[in-house]
């Protein structure tokens, strides 16, 4: 009884530990989901004071960087400047909770900036609705793992797409160089229009604009050099430090100098023209914080009201274009920091994390936001250690929102322009063209559609080039490769010859034809063809359609008194092709030899 009673007790405190397993995996579970969509998380807990210094810098040092662009990008988007800040400071607040980036910084870009002026056609309401509307396209796509949509866009195509849109951004500000206006919003037409306009250029303008390119272009030269060459003393420490600074901040530094003369002008009367006479310009901007609302789904213009559906009407195809670019822009950005500084990038998580964050900017009037590759790379080497380096950019934007706004009437809109045109003109991939001239010229095609296309239409760009790869890489399936030889021999004093035709991949359904053609076409300059032998060594893929087509091979090779051989066909292979054919209209051996001796 004792025994039965032991065993009993084993039994229900066994029974009794199950639950708490169970309960314990389901905590486990749990926190691996949290930890998982919620990567903060993960580093929040061993947060340190040597972490904060270091991403406070790196932030300090980011945000006096996007401010001036932010400021400049609003002009590519065709919008009023304050919105190129108001999308400068909510993403860094977001992405600290979603992203698994240390790097990354969310915010306006050169391109995202393009998208939005060709999409959004300078109403900041449909602009706004966009930024809401892809930011809960690109979540949904996290959500449901969607990330391998972003695979059928290849590298000639960003290539392509790129340097299109670097050069229609960049020649887009020529405009304000010249200190000339144009109306027209497609490349080629506001091309003719700046030429046009010329005779009407502003001296000042030009002269300050061209000042300030080359001084950012020398700048950015200074600061790869300079630094590495120095030695390393503490005076020359500090110099090193300086001149960094300088360089990373070249963009703050060339706005604030430019505002700094236009503003002595103002106030000093240094020249006998008036500030606005001598220089364009920026102007009055909105002072303080955008309000925190819901974007608006319809407007007021006049008398009438646009409804929603009208404004998704003119939107389009933004609405696929804009969230899949911005995507495709920040995550391979990531990427390249990931690998550069060895960590690991969630794929759908960052998708979630700029989904979120377009979403939410959407309520502070902000436009759509990706990463920025020279933002992303300025935090990376001013030493951020974690996400929160985004706070402080955030914060910065703010305090400049609420604070400098009417300083910036005296920026230079030409200071502003070089600002663009030196970050852009860096962005055209010569690189790639050469490396594809040397590897695989073919890829070239689509790279040269795309780039070609979008200075018409961006999305029939990018489209013309998605197409264009797709063909490519659709054509071998189409028309496989072969191989083929014709062997004669003698049998009872005839010659008879042995055709051999070697597939070279896989088979399928849109080169089922063409294989047929090919054997037929092969066997017209060829006497006496006793045997057809098509060797499938290397076809490991095949379909429904090709096994029917070498069935109605074998048919009209029957006709003719020719025999079909197939050679060294996987077991699955065989079986298909036997289970469709008439029995006995192919023979089937194991390798060439057998079908010909001589082989």
């Amino acid at each position: 009884m004792s025994l039965h009673s032991n065993d009993s007790d084993i039994i229900n405190e066994e029974s009794a530990l199950i639950p708490k397993k169970n309960a314990k995996a389901r905590c486990n579970k749990i926190g691996s989901v949290v930890k998982s969509f919620f990567p903060f998380t993960t580093w929040a807990p061993k947060y340190n004071l040597k972490w904060l210094q270091c991403d406070l810098i790196a932030g300090l040092t980011v945000g006096l960087t996007v401010i001036p662009q932010g400021l400049a990008y609003s002009q590519i988007a065709n919008l009023p400047v304050q919105y190129g800040l108001y999308s400068a400071f909510m993403g860094g607040f977001i992405y600290c909770i979603f992203g698994t980036s240390k790097d990354i910084t969310l915010g306006p870009t050169a391109i995202m900036s393009l998208l939005v002026r060709t999409y959004g056609n300078g109403d900041p309401v449909q602009v706004i609705m966009l930024t809401l509307l892809s930011g809960c396209i690109q979540l949904a796509m996290g959500m449901f793992h969607l990330g391998f949509i972003m695979w059928f866009l290849s590298a000639p195509v960003v290539s392509g797409f790129t340097s299109a849109a670097a050069i229609t951004i960049g020649f887009g500000q020529v405009k304000h160089i010249l200190g000339v206006s144009t109306n027209s919003s497609s490349f080629i037409p506001e091309v003719i229009e700046t030429f046009k306009n010329i005779p009407q250029a502003n001296v000042w303008d030009i002269l300050l604009g061209v000042s300030c390119i080359i001084l950012l272009i020398l700048l950015r030269y200074v600061g790869k050099e300079i630094p590495d060459s120095m030695p390393d003393t503490s005076c020359q420490s500090v110099a090193r430090k300086f001149v960094w600074y300088v360089t990373i901040g070249r963009n703050a530094v060339i706005v604030i100098c430019a505002a700094a003369i236009a503003y002595a002008i103002h106030t000093q009367k240094i020249t006998t023209c008036k500030v606005t006479d001598c220089l364009t310009l920026t102007g009055e901007i909105k002072k303080g914080l955008p309000s925190f609302k819901p974007p608006a789904f319809s407007e007021t213009e006049g008398n009438t009201t646009v409804s929603t559906g009208a404004l998704m009407k003119n939107i389009g195809a933004g609405f696929v274009i804009v969230p899949l670019m911005g995507i495709l822009e920040s995550v391979a950005i990531g990427k390249a920091f990931a690998r550069k500084n060895n960590y690991k990038l969630d794929l759908n998580q960052e998708i979630i994390a700029i989904g979120a964050a377009n979403i939410i900017s959407s309520f502070v009037s902000s436009y759509a936001i990706t990463g920025s590759f020279s933002r992303t790379a300025i935090n990376a080497q001013s030493g951020v250690k974690t996400p929160a380096g985004g706070i402080f950019t955030g914060c910065v934007v703010i305090i400049g929102l609420a604070v400098l706004t009417p300083l910036f009437y005296f920026i230079p809109k030409a200071a502003l322009a070089a600002v663009i045109i030196s970050a852009v003109v860096f962005m055209i991939d010569i690189a790639t063209v050469k490396k594809l001239w040397c590897t695989k010229k073919l890829d070239l095609l689509p790279l040269v559609v795309t780039f070609l296309v979008c200075f018409w239409q961006i999305p029939y760009g990018i489209l013309a080039g998605v197409a264009t790869s797709i063909a490519i890489l659709l054509y071998p399936v189409t028309v496989p490769t072969f191989e083929n030889k014709a062997i004669s021999v003698a049998e009872d004093g005839d010659d008879k010859t042995f055709l051999i035709v070697k597939i070279k991949n896989g088979l399928n359904f849109p080169s089922a034809e063409y294989t047929n053609r090919y054997v037929k076409k092969s066997m017209e300059i060829l006497d006496n063809v006793a045997t057809v032998i098509l060797d499938f060594q290397q076809v490991t893929t095949y379909d429904y359609s090709v096994i029917q087509a070498i069935c109605e091979l074998a048919e009209d090779l029957q006709k003719e008194e020719v025999n079909l051989v197939v050679v060294s066909a996987q077991e699955d292979i065989r079986t298909s092709i036997v289970n469709i054919c008439e029995n006995g209209i192919i023979t089937f051996l194991g390798d060439l030899e057998e079908a010909v001796p001589t082989v």
